[in-house]
């Protein structure tokens, strides 16, 4: 009987060990190893330069709500973060340039997470999201084989142009970013039906409800990334794009990809480089086109000497 005691006893301590060794070879909860469980609202916020009203109980819940599910959607958040450091220097000297709030950066967030090719199920396209109407409006093609929607460039003067237009008439940057959102005409009717000319105490449809406060959330997170658990290493951000670019005239149809073998380089890189064209093709024409950085001294060696030529079909 002593016997059958002993052994009992070895099984029973031997789980209860190996279950403690393992257990000190876990990593530390989340909060130990720096990643908070839980992160507040900062006390005071501003947008484009005037103080979102945080004192008012439903204001503070609605901008709560989108403030945590952008905190802990940390995929997408780490892609923005990595994104936004290809894409904000350009735009951010452009706002700079045209005099408008650089909190209106933060909208091409908002729009398309950053991606050239976001397409929505209502046909707005490009980072900036335009719909075609509002596209020609500002001068970007919107044709079979070129749309300027998907070129950031071209997209962010038209966007910005827009949005000055719009401060313009509503004059407050929360009024004509839901302009921007939902449009200027049910934007005017809901202002005037309700009697009411503040975002904040708009009843506004959902989508336009949560737009602005979205931006907010996402210039909070944003603005101070390692603050709430985002410590992307500079070396893994995106770099910016820094293009050469070239202009050239075609007398005849071409295959980008003798663009591409012109500079030294592929055609998917060209393709990535000018999202804006649409076919594989460049039928005769002018033409301003992005080559990889150090390239346009080669391209324009071939273009003179006449080595961008059509590519001879048949035998």
């Amino acid at each position: 009987m002593p016997c059958i005691i002993i052994i009992l006893a070895a099984l029973w301590i031997w789980p209860v060990s190996l279950i403690a060794t393992m257990a000190a070879n876990q990593p530390p909860p989340r909060s130990e190893a720096g990643l908070k469980t839980y992160y507040p609202l900062p006390g005071r916020i501003a947008l484009c330069g005037s103080e979102v009203p945080l004192q008012e109980p439903d204001v503070r819940e609605d901008l709560d709500r989108e403030f945590t599910i952008i905190l802990w959607s940390r995929t997408q958040t780490t892609l923005w973060i990595k994104r936004a450091a290809r894409y904000f220097p350009y735009l951010e000297k452009r706002l700079q340039e045209a005099r408008l709030p650089e909190d209106l950066k933060y909208v091409v967030i908002v729009e398309s997470d950053l991606r050239l090719e976001a397409r929505s199920p209502s046909g707005a396209i490009g980072p900036w999201q335009f719909m075609k109407p509002a596209a020609n409006r500002f001068l970007l093609k919107t044709e079979v084989k070129i749309d300027d929607r998907y070129d950031f460039m071209r997209s962010t003067e038209a966007a910005l142009q827009y949005l000055a237009i719009l401060y313009r008439d509503f004059k407050n940057w929360p009024l004509a970013l839901a302009a921007y959102n939902c449009g200027e005409g049910r934007l005017r009717k809901a202002i005037q039906e309700q009697g009411v000319a503040d975002y904040y105490r708009l009843d506004l449809p959902d989508e336009t409800d949560r737009y602005v406060m979205r931006l907010i959330a996402a210039k909070i997170i944003l603005s101070d990334p390692a603050g709430y658990g985002y410590d992307v290493p500079a070396e893994d951000l995106y770099p910016p794009l820094q293009p050469d670019q070239v202009e050239f005239v075609l007398d005849q149809e071409i295959h980008l990809r003798q663009v591409a073998e012109a500079c030294g380089s592929y055609y998917k890189k060209l393709r990535r480089l000018n999202p804006r064209l649409q076919s594989a093709t460049l039928p005769p024409g002018m033409y301003r086109l992005n080559v990889p950085a150090g390239t346009a001294p080669r391209f324009y060696d071939a273009y003179i000497h006449g080595r961008l030529v059509a590519e001879k079909k048949g035998p």
